[in-house]
């Protein structure tokens, strides 16, 4: 019941619509057709006792002008009659009579027997008045001072020539139900059905973001205020929207203006790929100059992405450039970023972070990591190594200390930091762009600058993803040595 139920449920309106009314039609239909059949079938029995009775009457006063003239012409008068009345019109027509003590039955048709005088005086002298058009004869009677006639028809032949007549009627019957079920249907269809269907094709198309189309309908009031309202609302979503790109563009502003300046910096290259998954992205990267020539190399990377993910991720950039005036440790400063990310941020929102100072003059590098990709590292024309010193993700524990490691650099080096946007793109095949692609590249483009390295990177992910759309912020940052 529950399945059928739910198939039901499933049907279109205009289809459910079809069922019931010609179900309801057909069974009106029906119910008229079984009640017609029985009034009509009662009433023409009605009628043929009636006209037996009648015949009955006309006979006995027949002989009573035929017994003056003996049993034989009583006898000859029943039989002559009954011949004439069994033709056609009238099959199994059969007459008898007590007359004057003596029964009288026509033999000119085989049908007299005892047994059909007894069947005949048995339908006359039933105590309920009209049964005696439910048996299998239809008998007709007439008493009189000199007796009784007794005239009769089969049943089944009075019910047959009333079934054809019936069957015809029950056809036109049928066939004007159908005609009328056709109309209703066709007039349902256009007045709810379809009206019904332009407002699904509507909504439709406003969840698939067309926020232009106008819902219409003149079938009446109801569904006029219905498509009023559907247009209501299509209207209010589309001044939303509009309001909604108005304020997401601001916000992409912003965080485009927030972006450090990477040029003009003294012994060192540095060069960008930032590409948020929505507006605006939950990945963070920054580039901040510290005493003694020295760089603070950032990239950040807030769970999630679009407006809450963006929020937390300039909270990262204001945490680090305030920690950044009190530290030049990258270890140092991890833990009052943690600190104060903790204290600030709802539970649950982490972030990755991994911080690098490079010394230009000294070409010494000290990074330390919370959690984020390793960075990338090649010195000269050595394979490229993974800075693999990380500790906590940011926003567990408020007191986590962080740890740091200092490499020395030859006079040649760069360094390629990602996002998991980067790490983690996907092609149509379900593919990830992995890390194995990043070292390759490294390998593979080595006399360039930072911004065409870069290019290089932008235009392998961009191939590699064949079309498919990111689902998360890519952020790649590369760093060489001048």
């Amino acid at each position: 019941m529950d399945t059928f139920k739910y198939r039901w449920h499933q049907l279109p309106i205009s289809r459910q619509l079809l069922v019931l009314v010609n179900a309801i039609l057909f069974g009106f239909v029906v119910l008229f057709l079984v009640v017609d059949y029985r009034v009509r079938m009662d009433r023409h029995l009605h009628e043929k006792q009636i006209a037996l009775t009648e015949e009955a009457k006309t006979m006995y006063e027949s002989l009573l002008v035929a017994e003056s003239h003996g049993g034989e012409a009583i006898q000859n008068l029943v039989d002559n009659v009954c011949a004439r009345m069994n033709t056609d019109d009238s099959p199994g027509h059969h007459i008898a009579a007590d007359w004057r003590g003596l029964p009288y039955q026509a033999v000119s048709h085989g049908h007299a027997s005892d047994e059909m005088l007894l069947a005949m005086r048995s339908a006359v002298d039933s105590t309920v008045a009209r049964s005696n058009a439910t048996g299998a004869l239809v008998v007709g009677s007439f008493t009189g001072p000199a007796g009784t006639v007794y005239i009769s028809e089969k049943r089944s032949a009075v019910v047959g020539a009333t079934r054809r007549s019936l069957l015809i009627q029950m056809f036109g019957v049928l066939l004007l139900g159908g005609i009328t079920a056709f109309v209703v249907s066709a007039v349902l269809r256009q007045l709810i059905a379809k009206p019904i269907q332009g407002f699904v094709s509507a909504l439709r198309s406003v969840a698939a973001g067309d926020l232009s189309v106008i819902a219409r309908t003149r079938s009446c009031r109801e569904l006029s205020y219905l498509a009023d309202q559907i247009n209501s609302m299509t209207e209010a979503l589309d001044h939303a929207q509009r309001d909604h790109r108005v304020h997401m563009e601001k916000a992409r502003q912003i965080q485009q203006n927030l972006r450090p300046t990477v040029n003009g910096l003294v012994g060192i290259d540095v060069a960008e790929l930032f590409e948020p998954a929505d507006d605006v992205g939950g990945d963070y990267y920054d580039v901040i100059p510290l005493s003694d020539g020295q760089y603070l190399l950032c990239v950040a990377d807030v769970s999630g992405h679009g407006v809450p993910a963006a929020i937390a991720a300039t909270l990262l950039k204001a945490f680090v450039s305030e920690a950044a005036k009190k530290s030049s440790s990258p270890a140092q400063i991890l833990t009052d970023v943690n600190e104060r990310y903790c204290e600030y941020v709802m539970m649950g929102h982490f972030a990755t972070m991994t911080l690098l100072v490079v010394d230009p003059k000294r070409r010494q590098l000290t990074y330390a990591n919370a959690g984020h990709e390793f960075p990338f590292l090649q010195i000269g024309r050595e394979t490229p190594v993974r800075l693999n010193v990380g500790d906590l993700i940011l926003g567990v524990e408020e007191d986590t200390q962080y740890n740091e490691d200092t490499i020395q650099l030859g006079d040649a080096a760069r360094l390629v930091i990602v996002s998991d946007g980067v790490t983690e793109a996907f092609d149509p095949s379900e593919e990830q762009y992995g890390t194995e692609r990043i070292e390759q590249l490294m390998n593979t483009v080595k006399r360039c600058n930072a911004r065409e390295l870069v290019e290089a990177f932008e235009s392998s992910i961009e191939t590699f993803r064949k079309g498919r759309k990111a689902f998360d912020d890519t952020t790649l940052l590369v760093a060489q040595l001048t």
